[in-house]
């Protein structure tokens, strides 16, 4: 569940997400989230170098279906299931140097679809 003040992200009273489903309940959201990325993630993923504008790209083609805005730097905090994300202001900086140090690793030591793609250390809308 996410947590927010008044989250413009959000449905107003709610800490759902607004999404393009419509769904109100977290509980339906998660499904919706989870089925929609999941076949996404079966699709080839953007090409792109590790770079920040890649990792948007890759954002974008997952929650695309999900999110309207998927792939965008948010503007709010916002905690999920506990783990709060970056700052919005320090998202760009921090996923440059993180990408950067990903890329920086061996071939075949990183799966493209590796958990850091949807990590809540980094704010993404």
């Amino acid at each position: 569940m996410y947590d927010a003040i008044e989250d413009p992200y959000c449905y107003p009273g709610t800490t759902v997400l607004k999404n393009r489903a419509g769904h109100r309940t977290q509980r339906a959201l998660t499904q919706f989230e989870t089925a929609m990325s999941a076949q996404r993630a079966d699709e080839p993923l953007p090409i792109g170098r590790l770079s920040v504008h890649h990792y948007q790209a890759v954002h974008r083609h997952l929650f695309q279906d999900v999110y309207p805005w998927a792939g965008t730097f948010g503007n709010v905090r916002i905690i999920r299931d506990g783990s709060m994300f970056c700052y919005a202001t320090d998202c760009s900086p921090f996923l440059a140097t993180s990408v950067s140090s990903l890329s920086e690793a061996p071939r075949g030591c990183f799966s493209p679809r590796s958990h850091w793609l949807t990590s809540p250390v980094v704010t993404l809308r």
